[in-house]
């Protein structure tokens, strides 16, 4: 269809036609009817059902004129002419622009659009500065640089793929995720190639960026938004609106009036371009795993007018739909178990915010640290410990870090003796002592390594010799850190003994309104709440100022209907809300005090009246001994994680391991009481006293009898394993040496049987060494139970050496549901030898249907006979990525061949097929090779 002057005009001047007609709409159609323009059909569409505004009429009628072509586009400007008497608005009537007549410049836009944009870059580029969690430093970028104020970012590592699948249900705390992303960096991509795509390229499409807490979402859209208003080409419009504003609103409300809102300064220019160049705009949705009302995108009513006022489901519903502004591009930030609230149809890209790699973490420690030296010596000791630098791919965690060792490590930790673990095997490093001063730390920070196989990678494990540093001690020094240097009357310079020796006064003085915080963030875990208003806080005798401040951001939403303002508050990360909550919880079970009972409407305790819980809850106590107390309490903690399968409460539970380790409590002595007498005073001349008693044995077993547990789930299991980390269980040093002479194959399989192994612990120590592709565990006696066992990281090795292991059908289970995981990176399945029969491959290959990973299937000696081929034949019926597959000695008769070979004639991509030491007659031989000599793509192996 030919485009005409007049269907020119009509799309150039659309929002003049929209703002100065839109009354008049009924009327117009009435008269466009009468002369033929349009039809019943049409009218029917123009009017939406009765359902649509006026607005949202006219512009569906510049549409379907536009698209009836110029007859119809001549007539409609006709017809405004004959209008001019009747209405106010004669000059806003566009004459018929004369034939072979281009369109008009004179719509460009407002005269003044670039001031305007100019003024919105200045002002987001400001308020998407690098900024740090807290005011507590400042960004080291001098004056002579603030022209490539890029420099204070660093650089974060992101995957790509276009498009989404919808992941299965999580099962795991969302930093055990952390490093099986960097296993697989096939579609990694850097900051600059998002920020292309989506500065650059016209929309229309939804982009997703996932990343666990603190992994650098918002930073990537702080740097995004400061790149952009840096580039003075960039024909891009960024709006950016955060899902915690918009769970705020809880009135109905317009797009443009919700935009205007945000954007005040764009108000003369924001409705044209929402009406004429919606493709400019990029918005900006951050944080959906914090929007709390429902996206009902088969429910939601459609609507295309940006002044109907609708709820914020409804609104976003209808944003990434295409409904509302067709054509603009939109980000939606969310962490990844709220990804799926999006149909992946709707989907163009998902970006995966990956955290930092090695290189960024040095990187990172060199920007945040005072001096080279100190950032030296920081990532020395970080990189010593796996669990930390595991950890330290997650940003916020190393901010954490930083903040509790940079300059102040050696203050922080002296009062910390170190002492020997019982039961270890490792030797002390070369240089280092048993005396933990302040002249030995540089030689601490980075201690020789221990050497293992070189097919295993380095993992520094609990030594005798070398202090265990676990994740709760970090978060320990980084709690003391951040209350004795730099709360409020104390300065930020370097700390002194002076300083520490008011450490354990300073903790004391804060402990009740420590307690009151941690009360507030365990029922904030325990309801799965992240986000808090100011009458939670009022519960627990909270205000925003003082200790509150330093731990909760405040959210300003204002009101201009009321003037008034409303307030959230969240922590200033998940990690800190745990840690804090679990710190509530110890104090309070180490005083005799149920935890439960210090929240105002805790879970499980609504049915007893608060005064009667209270009563019972004291008797309970004096007649119950504080010891036996104290079992109960933990004994509480781990089953109520336990139950809890979907991982959300699998750090706090590590975090109660830790703390209620003696040795780990000494950091912040004077928060726990009976600790302070310990320390010798400056003046004393006493010597150092004794350590600190070791981990509680019924801690231990705990844990122990819990790993042993049929009902926890293999996440939860392994997660087991990260308390007795935390617990510094003095025999998990050496079981995972152990562990690491069966990865190295090392060790002959008889020398441990499989009934004294736990392979959880094998999957515990898999997480933590993310640069392992191989997973070697032929003939080690692996059963189905401890495959089980080892399915949370299954599917991320891109080769399985399961060979030579009883197996079954029901490990045929476990393997199926790996290979259906979204996260499968499987590319070689070795199998050999395994006892799956025709019932476990019938269920292998139901599992592989779905798989797009595996290119090599090695299976013999499994005795799947012609039942096992047929099942192999539906697969290869579908399935276009196996490349190789061997079926030695597996019972397969001329019946199976048969099979097969019809089942290869729909398959192109089968490369080879080994079928040696089968049931296979002479004339089935010479079958297959017959198939095979006619088949150019396909070699088959096979002889009498």
């Amino acid at each position: 269809m030919a485009v005409g002057p007049c269907s020119i005009a009509l799309q150039k001047r659309r929002v003049q036609l929209v703002e100065s007609w839109s009354q008049n709409v009924t009327h117009l159609q009435e008269l466009l009817y009468q002369v033929g323009a349009l039809t019943e059909e049409d009218l029917s569409l123009v009017r939406g059902g009765g359902r649509l505004g006026v607005r949202d009429s006219m512009r569906n009628l510049l549409d379907v004129l536009h698209g009836r072509g110029e007859e119809a586009c001549r007539a409609f400007f006709h017809v405004l002419q004959s209008q001019r008497a009747n209405t106010e608005s004669e000059s806003m009537v566009a004459a018929i622009p004369p034939e072979g007549s281009g369109p008009s410049s004179s719509d460009s836009g407002p005269t003044n659009m670039q001031e305007h944009l100019r003024k919105h870059k200045d002002i987001l580029g400001r308020q998407h500065s690098p900024a740090d969690y807290l005011s507590i430093r400042t960004i080291r970028c001098s004056s002579s640089d603030s022209s490539d104020e890029s420099c204070s970012f660093t650089d974060i590592t992101l995957s790509r793929c276009v498009g989404y699948t919808v992941p299965m249900q999580y099962h795991q705390h969302e930093v055990a995720m952390v490093g099986d992303a960097f296993r697989s960096q096939d579609q990694v991509c850097t900051f600059q190639d998002v920020c292309q795509r989506l500065l650059s390229v016209p929309g229309e499409d939804v982009s997703l960026l996932s990343g666990v807490a603190g992994s650098g979402k918002t930073t990537v859209v702080r740097r995004l938004v400061h790149e952009w208003a840096k580039d003075s080409g960039s024909q891009k419009i960024v709006l950016s609106l955060s899902f915690r504003e918009l769970n705020l609103l809880s009135e109905p409300q317009s797009l443009q009036e919700l935009l205007l809102v945000h954007y005040s300064h764009l108000k003369p220019v924001l409705p044209w371009v929402i009406d004429s160049q919606p493709g400019r705009i990029l918005l900006i949705l951050d944080g959906l795993d914090e929007f709390c009302f429902p996206l009902e995108f088969e429910r939601s009513p459609k609507c295309s007018d940006p002044e109907r006022k609708l709820g914020m489901g409804e609104m976003v519903v209808n944003l990434i739909k295409g409904h509302l502004l067709p054509g603009i591009s939109i980000l939606v930030t969310s962490r990844p178990h709220a990804v799926s609230k999006v149909p992946p149809l709707l989907v163009t890209q998902l970006y995966s915010v990956l955290g930092f790699s090695k290189d960024q973490q040095r990187h990172y420690f060199e920007q945040s640290c005072n001096s080279p030296l100190v950032a030296s010596a920081v990532w020395g000791y970080v990189s010593s410990y796996q669990p930390l630098q595991l950890m330290c791919r997650i940003p916020a965690f190393c901010w954490i870090v930083s903040t509790a060792l940079r300059d102040r490590a050696p203050c922080c930790l002296s009062q910390v003796t170190t002492t020997t673990l019982p039961n270890t095997a490792r030797t002390m490093p070369a240089g280092s002592s048993d005396t933990s001063t302040s002249n030995n730390r540089a030689e601490e920070a980075t201690p020789t390594p221990s050497t293992f196989s070189s097919t295993v990678p380095r993992v520094m494990l609990m030594s005798g010799h070398v202090k265990p540093i676990t994740i709760t001690e970090i978060y320990c020094c980084f709690l003391k850190s951040i209350l004795v240097f730099h709360g409020e009357g104390h300065s930020q310079e370097g700390c002194s003994p002076q300083c520490l020796q008011e450490a354990p006064r300073v903790l004391q003085e804060m402990r009740p309104m420590l307690r009151d915080l941690g009360a507030l963030a365990f029922k904030g875990l325990l309801e799965r709440r992240f986000l808090f208003d100011q009458a939670d806080l009022s519960s627990f005798s909270l205000d925003c100022s003082g200790l509150s401040k330093t731990f909760l951001v405040e959210i300003l939403r204002e009101d201009r209907a009321s003037l008034t303002c409303q307030r959230s508050f969240h922590f200033i990360h998940t990690s800190v809300q745990e840690f804090l909550a679990a710190l509530y919880y110890v104090l309070q079970a180490l005083s005799g005090s149920d935890p439960f009972s210090g929240l105002k409407s805790a879970v499980g305790l609504s049915l007893f009246p608060v005064a009667l819980h209270k009563v019972l809850t004291s008797t309970a106590n004096k007649l119950l001994r504080p010891r036996r107390l104290l079992r109960r309490y933990v004994k509480k903690a781990f089953s109520w994680g336990g139950h809890h399968q979907s991982g959300h409460m699998d750090l706090f539970c590590r975090f109660v391991s830790g703390l209620l380790v003696p040795q780990t409590r000494v950091i912040l002595d004077g928060l726990f009481r009976g600790r302070s007498q310990i320390l010798p005073s400056p003046s004393s001349s006493l010597p150092v006293p004794s350590p600190p008693p070791p981990t509680p044995p019924f801690l231990l077993s705990l844990l122990h009898s819990q790993l042993q547990c049929g009902r926890l789930s293999p996440e939860r299991q392994v997660n087991v394993c990260h308390c007795l980390y935390e617990a510094q269980d003095p025999g998990l040093a050496q079981r995972l040496q152990g562990w690491l002479q069966v990865l190295a194959q090392q060790q002959d399989p008889d020398q441990s049987g499989p009934a004294k192994r736990d392979w959880s612990e094998l999957a515990f120590l898999l997480q933590l060494t993310p640069d392992l592709q191989d997973l070697n565990l032929e003939a080690q006696g692996l059963d189905a139970d401890g495959l089980r066992r080892l399915l949370p990281v299954l599917p991320l090795f891109s080769t399985l050496r399961l060979a030579q292991n009883p197996l079954g059908p029901e490990g045929a289970v476990v393997l199926a549901y790996a290979m259906q995981s979204p996260d499968c990176r499987v590319e070689r399945l070795w199998v050999v030898g395994t006892g799956l029969g025709c019932t476990g491959l019938r269920v292998l290959t139901e599992g592989l249907k779905d798989n797009h990973t595996v290119v090599d299937l090695r299976m013999a000696i499994n005795h799947i006979g012609d039942v096992g081929a047929g099942c192999l034949a539906d697969l290869l019926r579908t399935n276009r990525t196996l490349k190789d597959i061997r079926l030695r000695d597996n019972q397969i008769t001329d019946k199976g061949a048969e099979l097969l070979m019809e089942a290869l004639t729909e398959n192109t991509t089968l490369e080879h097929l080994w079928m040696f030491d089968n049931k296979l007659s002479k004339e089935g031989v010479r079958k297959l090779k017959e198939f095979a000599r006619s088949t150019s793509h396909l070699d088959i192996k096979v002889c009498v």
